[in-house]
């Protein structure tokens, strides 16, 4: 919006420099084609306006779609039960590191631990954090 009030201002200012040197017909027609501009920019804007609501109101859709895709995908992935869980953001013990991270998304930070008897684990998501032993979970705390 402030870019086409800038448009016409300058446009405005530019003939106003120039009026001086045009007759009163030749300022008529520049300022009948100055709102003609005017309006044709209101018009677009406000089809903008109308493809801006249009869109958002699919994003409900689109996200009911994503939801779905991503249930298929798990399930072809995992399995029906196990992706379908997945799919719900469902935690269990004996869940991979996989899982955890299609389920959940990446973590916000990991502390690994490697000792001779195994890899230790910390995933962290917000007030979450999750436990695992060689890329299982084990168990998990939220605070």
């Amino acid at each position: 919006m402030l870019e086409i009030n800038s448009i016409f201002l300058f446009l405005i200012i530019f003939s106003l420099n120039s009026l001086a040197q045009i007759s009163e017909e030749e300022y008529n027609q520049e300022k009948d084609e100055l709102n003609i501009r005017r309006d044709q920019l209101k018009n677009e804007i406000k089809d903008i306006k109308n493809e801006i609501d249009t869109l958002r109101n699919r994003i409900p859709e689109l996200e009911q779609e994503v939801i779905t895709a991503n249930r298929e995908l798990y399930v072809l992935k995992y399995g029906k039960e196990v992706g379908e869980k997945v799919s719900y953001k469902q935690i269990w013990t004996g869940m991979t590191d996989d899982m955890v991270r299609d389920s959940w998304g990446e973590p916000d930070k990991i502390n690994k631990n490697v000792k001779p008897w195994g890899v230790f684990t910390q995933w962290y998501y917000g007030e979450v954090t999750f436990f695992f032993k060689d890329g299982k979970l084990t168990e998990w705390d939220e605070k």
